[in-house]
């Protein structure tokens, strides 16, 4: 499934969305072809998404191996507010 995400006063696109996959490794083998490719000139990023609780923190992981290429795992955490 592929979800566009759209801003609510202009309905216009925020420019990301959100594909579900029903296997984990196909979502990876789809990361690790596609990410940093040019799309229209401009190169994809593609990162994982973590369900988020209304009101609360997202804890972001930074698998090894996966985005700059960091030796260890981080974990990041953005305000939802």
């Amino acid at each position: 499934m592929v979800t566009i995400v759209y801003d609510k006063d202009s309905g216009r696109s925020r420019g990301f969305g959100f594909v579900n996959f029903s296997k984990e490794d196909d979502a990876k083998s789809v990361k690790d072809a596609m990410d940093g490719k040019a799309l229209m000139g401009r190169p994809l990023r593609i990162s994982f998404a973590l369900e988020r609780v209304r009101g609360g923190h997202v804890v972001v992981p930074r698998l090894p191996g996966f985005g700059d290429g960091g030796n260890g795992s981080e974990l990041r955490s953005y305000d939802s507010g």
